[in-house]
């Protein structure tokens, strides 16, 4: 689901690139309603992951911006959960090493979402991992 016509035109002319037919790209506003086995959310957010890259970054970021972003990655998680199927998978990333935009979102979501559980969680540092700062966390759908 990709809010933005001009990148949904782009990711899915690079889902059929890639032969990658088992893709659903649409927007979230006008999808159709129906379950998904698996659902990638891949949030807008601070980018701090990547701000070696983007020295400008550490000028223009701001506490309120992270904030701001927080409750717009929780929001999308929170419209995308009915949309899993029971027993479905929901993976979580973002380029940013804020904990505020990673596992605190991922715990709040837990919080008002008892039948989900986070199944797995890695966190890419670049000192540490020699790439790009990133976050990913897997969550789980219980079985109906």
């Amino acid at each position: 689901m990709e809010p933005a016509p001009a990148r949904r035109a782009r990711l899915a002319e690079n889902c059929e690139r890639l032969n990658a037919d088992c893709t659903v790209v649409e927007s979230l506003e006008t999808a159709p309603l129906r379950e998904f086995d698996r659902i990638l959310v891949d949030a807008p957010c601070s980018n701090t992951g990547v701000i070696r890259r983007r020295l400008d970054l550490r000028w223009r970021l701001r506490l309120e911006e992270v904030l701001r972003l927080r409750q717009v990655q929780l929001g999308l998680l929170t419209q995308v959960a009915p949309l899993l199927r029971p027993g479905g998978t929901l993976a979580y990333s973002t380029c940013s090493l804020e904990p505020e935009e990673n596992r605190g979102v991922v715990d709040e979501f837990l919080a008002t979402h008892p039948d989900f559980r986070l199944s797995l969680e890695r966190e890419l540092f670049p000192p540490d991992d020699r790439s790009d700062g990133a976050y990913v966390a897997i969550l789980l759908k219980a079985e109906g």
